[in-house]
């Protein structure tokens, strides 16, 4: 990992007043593999870690990728069965650094970023994780929004109507002139207008995969990243974990799946799974694993500019033609899914 300097040590300043005996200096290291809010991992000289997150320069306003919004949701869900890690502070142009930001204990546990890192649990425990993963996005589904103070989180109806006028801005100042246009705006005539009908309104991660988990022997001891987190239909999240669980044969893609080492459970298992703890059904999987595809392509084509651009730094960094496979390869995917879903 490289080191970042505190410079002045008014990070150290910062934190050292909200967190007792705090011993400075702090270093900080870029760490994770997101594209949107950077992250970065702060340890004192007695090895104390937390982790600061803040937004790409271009985002200091908040944006979609709202770190202050995140740390909102994170002190609301503390008191529930959902797993976060506990938010220690929140500031906005102090400690040395431009714009929002947020600071919150390191949690125990390791993120399964790739194969490589899911490889090196035992069988059993890649296993296990298959229900505890399910366990945890149910647990998510059946907090009540009004009981944590995030009824007024979003709109309560049209989630999916939000999301694509969003990814078409988004698409607008990222992907109009690019190759992928065509195929994507294939994709969204067939996904406007066909949207299900929710079964049930809930909180929604919308970005819930194992790279944004922590795991410890098996069990997940944080959900991380929740800057996409709204109020909609929960069978799009169960779209996303089913999206990133790839099997050993499914190809590799610029998004690593930790489920290609093998020995985690069936796609087919963890939905029956979800359906089981939630009663809720899956009728309307196909569609939102369409939408999920298109979603994630326009994100990526947001990476790829930022990539270009060369604000991300080349921390993490797929290579730009891999990039570029892959969001062609998942509007195809989408393409193909929407034509399997019929509407009821």
């Amino acid at each position: 990992m490289t080191a970042y300097a505190d410079g002045h040590g008014q990070l150290a300043a910062w934190l050292g007043a909200r967190v007792p005996a705090l011993t400075a200096p702090v270093v900080s290291y870029r760490i994770g593999s997101g594209q949107s809010n950077l992250t970065f991992l702060l340890r004192d000289a007695e090895s104390r870690e937390w982790v600061l997150r803040r937004p790409p320069r271009s985002d200091e306003d908040g944006g979609e990728h709202g770190v202050l919004r995140e740390a909102r949701i994170l002190r609301a869900l503390a008191t529930t069965a959902v797993p976060v890690p506990a938010v220690v502070a929140t500031g906005a142009g102090e400690a040395g650094i431009d714009g929002p930001f947020a600071v919150t204990e390191r949690a125990p546990g390791a993120v399964l970023s790739d194969e490589r890192d899911a490889a090196r649990l035992p069988v059993s425990e890649r296993a296990e994780l298959g229900t505890n993963v399910i366990a945890t996005l149910a647990a998510l589904h059946e907090t009540d929004p009004g009981t944590v103070g995030l009824a007024e989180l979003a709109p309560h109806d049209g989630y999916v109507a939000r999301q694509i006028r969003r990814m078409s801005r988004n698409w607008r100042d990222w992907g109009w002139h690019s190759d992928a246009d065509g195929l994507w705006r294939r994709c969204l005539d067939r996904l406007e207008n066909r949207a299900p009908r929710p079964q049930r309104v809930t909180l929604v991660h919308g970005d819930y995969r194992l790279a944004n988990v922590l795991v410890d022997r098996g069990r997940i001891t944080a959900v991380l990243d929740w800057e996409l987190c709204t109020l909609g239909d929960p069978i799009a999240d169960l779209a996303w974990l089913v999206d990133d669980w790839r099997a050993p044969e499914d190809p590799a893609i610029a998004v690593p799946s930790p489920t290609r080492a093998g020995g985690f459970a069936h796609r087919a298992d963890i939905v029956a799974e979800y359906a089981g703890r939630t009663g809720l059904d899956a009728d309307a999987l196909d569609y939102y694993r369409a939408f999920t595809h298109w979603k994630a392509a326009t994100l990526l084509q947001g990476v790829l500019v930022r990539r270009r651009s060369g604000e991300l730094g080349e921390h993490g960094a797929p290579d730009l033609v891999t990039l570029e496979d892959t969001i062609r390869y998942l509007l195809h995917e989408a393409l193909d899914l929407a034509r399997q879903y019929r509407t009821p």
